[in-house]
């Protein structure tokens, strides 16, 4: 990992990803920088040299605070392969959920909701959420059906003939059979 002046890092060009950056920056004020920006060297895609790959808003909101420098981690991608991470690296927060318990006990068993992203709006939703989830719940579900006390089996014959002698030989088997 380096320590790299901001003035020495692109923006991917182009980034479709709209980011909250004044939570970020509300973040790095609270936290401080705990994960690095993913930035390109650019040896195999020389006009993406310097370019961030993954971390465009936390450069933007490092630079809403004034720094100077932020820790990167290099990586050398073709530009095919940014591209790529540039893409996963947003999909997978947008296919990401929640386990809205577990979420709620981190909540609720934090002081106060400084850092967090969260505010006590979001806390109250849900629990709502949760609530309405629980009512749906507590609805029975309709019983199963009862397994029939007697299996009819409908066979179609060619003939009269042919249905009397699927008959017999059914009520020689052991069979309840009847012709309709």
């Amino acid at each position: 990992m380096a320590h790299v002046p901001l003035k020495d890092i692109a923006y991917y060009p182009g980034n479709a990803r709209r980011g909250n950056v004044d939570m970020i920056a509300d973040s790095l004020k609270t936290h401080g920088q705990y994960k690095p920006i993913v930035v390109n060297r650019g040896t195999q895609a020389p006009e993406l040299a310097n370019t961030v790959i993954a971390g465009n808003h936390t450069l933007q909101a490092a630079a809403l605070l004034g720094w100077d420098t932020i820790d990167v981690h290099y990586i050398d991608v073709t530009a095919d392969e940014a591209r790529r991470i540039v893409l996963i690296d947003n999909r997978t927060q947008d296919k990401a959920t929640y386990d809205v318990e577990a979420l709620l006990d981190l909540l609720t068993e934090t002081p106060d909701l400084d850092g967090t992203g969260f505010t006590r709006d979001d806390v109250d939703a849900l629990l709502e959420s949760l609530d309405e989830q629980e009512t749906d719940d507590d609805i029975p579900d309709m019983p199963d059906e009862p397994e029939p006390a007697v299996w009819a089996v409908l066979v179609e014959c060619d003939s009269e003939a042919d249905a009397r002698d699927l008959k017999a030989r059914l009520i020689a088997e052991g069979y309840q059979a009847g012709i309709a």
